[in-house]
């Protein structure tokens, strides 16, 4: 679950009312806040701001106010709003740090300050944190103190066990291939992406993605155990612990034939008669273009054809029981195939607004979406509520060389990095892009170009660089390495393929370690200095890395 879906479960029944005269700030926040909280109301200064929260209609628990504004500034309407309510959370978003104006904030108990440009993620904890004022203070309100504490163990507790479950699957399944791309041949490429959202926190559903040491093939799969609840995630993830150990000690000979004879083996000793297992298990040859799939009563395999043409792939043995001891194995010529999504049936037999199955839909949307990201756009616009675990797999070939934008060198110096911000706000220029959809790719593509400068070409490492920040010495240091690596080149590549801008930039380093993107699958950022990825995430459609981790290829939908 994102920020903002965290956010959601606190604000949803929460008004906020926000405060600034500048138009393009208001729509901003209208973007951030209008599915998040239940009544949002805007004002253009503080005047028109208290008449808003003096009206006791509204009930205001949340306020974001800019400092400079006309008529009334934000410290102006914060002492006249105290003089009604001392403990309405309130943030303050300000250009400068006055100190006088900070001493008056501070003394006014304003909750939170937020310095200006304000991007997305500083709004987003500035609320987080002042939310939680709110929601304390209604539960004093109502008298619950002692109430309050029982239940804050309690759901603590809980809340710990159901991480520690769901940390624990995820640790389980094994991802090879997690924000990382395979380079076919000169601009083309093979993305693999998936999407795994159980329904509780004890799933039926899990799967695997295995490259290969030698890195020309790849092992997939994903299992469905039928029931839901302990039962089915027992199953599941034995399932998955045994075949993820079986590939890791005999990869170098792998045989799918062997491998599955022998889960068969393990798995019917320990399964109970009335139960059934769905799962779908295949290989990639990269080099010869083809895949190798067994499919045990899991919905069909599709792909679709150089030529545009939706097609299901697979047949379907029997489903997996105590008794199961015959499959067949198909083979797949897969060189006129430009893309292959696989699934459990979570995703066609969700209910759709129209009051049918997604089944009904899910050829059409494969067939227009451009990526995995915007595939499950285009599912969740249909849905009613996720029904049931849902995993699939998305298989993508990339060829962009004719699509070519163009090609920007930079030198590894702030001031070139300065200039490749121009060019991309230059480049977006072109789209009819609003201004919140152009500031989160601003903000995107400055996490990814400060990465491929820093972390790439400068070698700075994360704890090198909290440190050198906490000191004051940081930018010093930057200076001074530039000295020294500052002729180390930066290639950002643009292309437009199908109404989508990708770009991919390059730089001169060592890269790294890209099996720690693996981390950000558990979501444990803390322990890798890619956290940037993690933040860039949300603004784009894909990122996806080389093996070294000195390229990353992204993408969005603008068209």
């Amino acid at each position: 679950m994102n920020m903002r879906d965290e956010l959601k479960q606190f604000t949803h029944n929460l008004s906020i009312l926000f405060v600034d005269d500048a138009s393009d700030i208001l729509q901003m926040y209208h973007f951030f806040f209008d599915e998040l909280f239940k009544n949002v109301y805007e004002a253009e200064d503080g005047v028109q701001a208290l008449e808003i929260f003096k009206d006791s209609s509204k009930s205001i628990d949340l306020i974001l106010t800019d400092q400079s504004m006309p008529v009334m500034n934000g410290i102006e309407m914060i002492r006249e709003v105290r003089k009604i309510n001392q403990i309405v959370p309130i943030i303050l978003v300000t250009a400068t740090k006055e100190h006088g104006d900070l001493i008056d904030a501070i003394n006014l108990n304003v909750t939170n300050f937020v310095e200006k440009p304000v991007s997305y993620s500083t709004i987003m904890n500035a609320i987080e944190g002042a939310i939680q004022k709110v929601i304390v203070n209604q539960l004093v309100q109502k008298n619950r103190e002692q109430e309050l504490e029982i239940l804050k163990y309690k759901n603590a507790y809980s809340n710990f066990q159901e991480a520690s479950a769901f940390k624990k699957q995820l640790n389980i399944i094994k991802n090879d291939l997690y924000k990382r791309r395979i380079d076919f041949k000169q601009d083309r490429y093979i993305l693999i992406d998936h999407y795994y959202k159980p329904k509780d926190i004890l799933s039926g559903d899990t799967y695997s993605i295995h490259k290969f040491r030698n890195g020309k093939k790849l092992f997939f799969f994903i299992i469905d155990a039928m029931g839901k609840g302990l039962l089915a995630s027992v199953s599941t993830f034995a399932s998955t612990s045994f075949i993820n150990y079986f590939f890791n000690k005999h990869q170098d000979n792998f045989d799918l034939k062997i491998m599955i004879e022998t889960y068969l083996d393990f798995i019917r000793f320990d399964i109970l008669e009335e139960e059934i297992i769905s799962a779908i298990f295949g290989v990639f040859d990269i080099e010869k273009d083809e895949m190798e799939l067994v499919n045990f009563s899991m919905p069909p395999v599709i792909g679709l054809t150089i030529t545009g043409e939706v097609k299901k792939l697979t047949t379907t043995n029997l489903p997996i029981t105590a008794y199961s001891d015959f499959f067949k194995i198909n083979k797949i010529d897969t060189s006129n195939i430009l893309k292959v999504i696989l699934y459990s049936d979570g995703l066609t037999e969700n209910t759709t607004i129209d009051n049918t199955q997604y089944i009904d839909y899910i050829e059409n949307d494969f067939k227009h979406a451009t990526t995995k990201s915007e595939f499950m756009k285009l599912f969740s616009k249909k849905i009613q509520e996720q029904e049931d675990d849902t995993t699939l797999l998305y298989f993508e070939k990339l060829n962009l060389e004719p699509n070519l934008l163009k090609i920007f060198n930079y030198k590894s110096t702030m001031a070139e990095v300065d200039k490749a911000l121009e060019d991309f706000s230059s480049i977006l220029d072109e789209f009819e892009l609003s201004i919140v959809e152009k500031m989160r790719l601003e903000s995107g593509f400055t996490e990814l170009i400060m990465n491929a400068y820093e972390h790439g070409n400068l070698g700075v490492g994360s704890n090198q660089k909290q440190k050198l920040m906490e000191s004051g010495d940081y930018t010093n240091f930057l200076l001074s390495a530039e000295v020294i690596y500052g002729d180390k080149n930066i290639m950002v590549k643009y292309h437009m393929i199908n109404g989508m801008l990708v770009l991919n930039i390059t730089d001169e380093g060592k890269g790294f370690d890209t099996n720690i993107l693996k981390a950000l699958l558990i979501r444990d950022t803390e322990l890798f200095h890619g956290r940037g990825i993690a933040m860039s995430d949300s603004d784009f459609d894909f990122i996806m890395y080389n093996d070294i981790g000195n390229s990353v290829l992204f993408g969005k939908k603008i068209i």
